[in-house]
């Protein structure tokens, strides 16, 4: 069963909606970062979706999406998975919201998964891609449910489910990820494979295979997610000491490379965050 459940409501002038977020049983701590669901009748918004170092398994309950920037741009209906993405996505909502994810470690996904998972790394595939007909099934039982708790015991459930698939991922890439994770990407990546007693090209294929990306890019995107954990807890940001402490070179380099992957600048981003501060929230133009 899942953990505790938290619920925030948050009304602005675009509408009022409710994010509801638990964690998953024990058993599946390593694999699944939390269950969350989002519903709330809006006016007609974008969002800028921020990277987060995790992979999304989303199923839709309400009123399409749109994609509409990016190699995977288009309508989103039904169910879908949004690999690791090194950039932010922009989406579109018309008709308010209803959507319910598992939010997984990219490691996690590709164990449940498969490697077609990691090959979905900076892109939005249909979830059938990955699951099949399995995927129409979920969606159907989550629509029969009643409440975000049996919606997250339903999504657990079918993890449990799914979750005898045979993937050996190497303890030298489960070790990689793990320090590059502590250390929120300020590391010397290029000395990784010494420390692993690896060579650089086996790490570095290795890595790209179960991951999704490079270890340097997902180092990038540690620091770029780390820096945005300091603003959301900041009142009064020290801009120089979240630099240094990031790895960035100077003050001007974290804003370039928050620009880059967040779509926006640093004091940009802490004037339009929306409620769950992973997204820059905006009315439709």
């Amino acid at each position: 069963m899942p953990g505790r459940i938290d619920e925030l409501t948050h009304t602005t002038a675009l509408g009022t909606w409710c994010l509801t977020r638990a964690q998953p049983c024990a058993e599946l701590a390593g694999i699944v970062r939390e269950y969350w669901e989002v519903q709330g009748r809006l006016s007609p918004f974008r969002e800028a979706l921020l990277p987060n170092g995790y992979v999304e398994v989303m199923v839709n309950l309400g009123p399409a999406h749109r994609v509409f920037e990016g190699s995977s741009s288009g309508i989103w209906e039904r169910s879908w998975f949004s690999g690791l993405q090194e950039r932010s996505i922009f989406i579109e909502s018309l008709d308010g919201t209803h959507l319910v994810s598992i939010r997984m470690h990219p490691l996690g996904a590709t164990q449940i998964f498969g490697l077609a998972a990691p090959q979905a790394a900076n892109s939005v595939v249909d979830l059938e891609t990955l699951v099949g007909s399995c995927a129409q099934d979920l969606r159907g039982k989550l629509l029969a449910e009643e409440s975000p708790e049996a919606r997250f015991t339903t999504l657990e459930k079918w993890l449990h489910d799914r979750s005898t698939l045979d993937i050996s991922i190497p303890p030298f890439v489960r070790e990689a990820v793990a320090r590059i994770e502590r250390a929120h990407g300020c590391l010397r990546v290029a000395e990784l494979h010494q420390e692993l007693d690896v060579s650089r090209k086996h790490l570095a294929v290795s890595f790209t295979r179960f991951v999704g990306v490079s270890a340097k890019a997902f180092a990038r995107l540690h620091r770029f997610v780390w820096t945005l954990e300091q603003l959301r807890n900041s009142t009064n940001v020290e801009w120089s000491r979240i630099a240094a402490e990031a790895g960035y070179s100077d003050q001007s380099h974290l804003v370039r490379d928050f620009r880059r992957v967040g779509a926006a600048s640093p004091t940009d981003y802490l004037r339009r965050f929306a409620p769950d501060r992973d997204a820059l929230l905006e009315a439709a133009g």
